[in-house]
């Protein structure tokens, strides 16, 4: 029992408490109808299948809602650990996109929507990502890393550990097909300017 209390108190579900402690009651409600509904309620929407690999520094956009795109980035691809192999470490941010032809954007590590992710394809080959034709080089080296609650352990998309906090960081294991969605979503109850016109 002792064990499962300390796989709880980690960094990621603590700023998680703190984050959801701060919100107003209507908001918390939100929250939790959010946590009990069936994922095909707040899925992606999809944009438009592609068959293509996705690489480092490639913009993507992704579609929560009806005409409402934000920018991803690819920060790494081809990615092989104890999870999987062709897997992509991915951040997705605040700006939103005008349409699928936006090209202005501007990569903020401070304006992230959610935490560091690691996929895999399907996100784009089921058409749920949408590759803008963008590839931009990520200079400087971002500081980020990834929890993984059963070793209670920091760790780089490739295992190796890490010995500190990384500045930005996400959960050791791959989102699945609706994990991304729910993350967003929670974002969006949170702040609503992120939706507002």
């Amino acid at each position: 029992m002792e064990n499962l209390k300390d796989i709880n108190n980690n960094p990621l579900s603590r700023k998680w408490k703190e984050k959801y402690n701060e919100q107003p009651g209507e908001v918390k409600k939100r929250l939790d109808e959010l946590s009990n509904q069936d994922f095909t309620q707040y899925q992606l929407t999809i944009i438009k299948r592609r068959r293509i690999i996705p690489k480092k520094g490639d913009v993507f956009l992704v579609n929560p809602k009806e005409s409402l795109y934000f920018f991803g980035i690819v920060i790494n691809d081809n990615i092989k650990n104890i999870n999987g192999e062709g897997l992509y470490v991915i951040m997705i941010f605040k700006d939103r996109a005008k349409s699928l032809d936006d090209t202005n954007f501007n990569l903020d590590y401070e304006k992230l929507l959610i935490e560091p992710s690691i996929v895999g394809k399907e996100y784009w080959t089921r058409g749920y990502f949408y590759n803008t034709g963008i590839t931009l080089e990520l200079l400087p080296p971002i500081d980020y890393g990834f929890y993984s609650v059963g070793k209670q352990k920091y760790f780089d998309e490739y295992g190796n550990e890490i010995f500190k906090e990384p500045y930005l960081l996400g959960t050791f294991g791959v989102a699945t097909i609706s994990g991304i969605a729910y993350e967003i979503n929670k974002e969006l109850i949170i702040d609503s300017s992120l939706i507002e016109n």
